[in-house]
């Protein structure tokens, strides 16, 4: 990625400019956003200015004692994003912008595999478990689980990672995970001993949902009316194209992860 650092070094940004811009985002990140998306070029901008708010937030890091490879693991994204940026727009630069403040502000973290968000729910969260109705009142303090991009979706990789977000918030706290990796019916395209059936044997299962097309962007790395033109390259991909022609739907799952099961 040294093309990208070199394209941001060469940025006009002075210090008054930016020192504006590190204020507006501190009050208002989305107002930010909105000021830079003006910038004719503006997602090179956006991977300049995020990249020295890392550096920032690495000063909170520090303060509080957190460990250096948290940090370095967690602002991995940055790399990510940008090679999804260059793969979708031919350019360095950040366009998944809107979903960073998370770790801006400290309230994500990557300890090994998986992310962990701490928030409140903002709405209530119902569903089913064992049988029984079960419901998490709106503000109660959550930990949401994600799933970033980069390496193999290994279980065993993915348990460690739980082990270490409960030594950090503990096991009072409900783990919860809304992706289209745990909509069921995967399993009736996937090998059971495919990563994502064993990552979804993590979870028990609340509640699902046909919102949004998230599972055909991630299989296909788009999004098409007719499925009949998405590529077959992967078994995944295969399945899934099958699965589609066939008039049905990929959505989403929404699981808690219950320590100790």
């Amino acid at each position: 990625m040294g093309e990208a650092a070199d394209k941001m070094l060469s940025l006009p940004i002075s210090e008054e400019e930016y020192t504006r811009n590190r204020e507006l985002y501190r009050q208002d990140y989305f107002a930010f956003c909105d000021r830079i998306k003006e910038k004719e070029d503006f997602r090179i901008w956006m991977l300049a200015y995020l990249c020295r708010f890392a550096c920032d937030t690495y000063d909170v890091y520090v303060e509080r004692n957190i460990a250096e490879k948290i940090f370095w693991d967690t602002f991995r994204d940055i790399t990510y994003w940008c090679e999804n940026c260059l793969r979708d727009y031919g350019e360095y630069g950040i366009n998944e912008y809107g979903w960073f403040w998370r770790h801006l502000k400290l309230t994500l973290f990557r300890l090994g595999r998986l992310e962990f968000e701490i928030l409140e729910a903002d709405h209530d969260i119902t569903g089913i478990l064992e049988g029984k109705a079960y419901k998490i009142p709106k503000g109660t303090p959550i930990i949401n689980v994600h799933i970033p991009q980069g390496d193999p979706l290994v279980k065993e990789d993915c348990e460690k990672s739980f082990q270490q977000a409960f030594a950090w918030f503990g096991t009072e706290k409900p783990y919860l995970c809304h992706s289209w990796l745990l909509y069921p019916k995967l399993r009736e395209l996937l090998k059971p001993e495919s990563n994502i059936v064993r990552f979804q044997e993590l979870f028990t299962l609340l509640d699902m949902d046909m919102e949004g097309t998230e599972a055909e962007q991630r299989i296909f790395g788009e999004v098409l009316s007719d499925p009949a033109g998405y590529p077959e390259k992967t078994g995944l991909q295969k399945a899934a194209k099958k699965f589609l022609m066939e008039g049905k739907k990929l959505g989403n799952g929404l699981g808690i992860h219950l320590p100790g099961r």
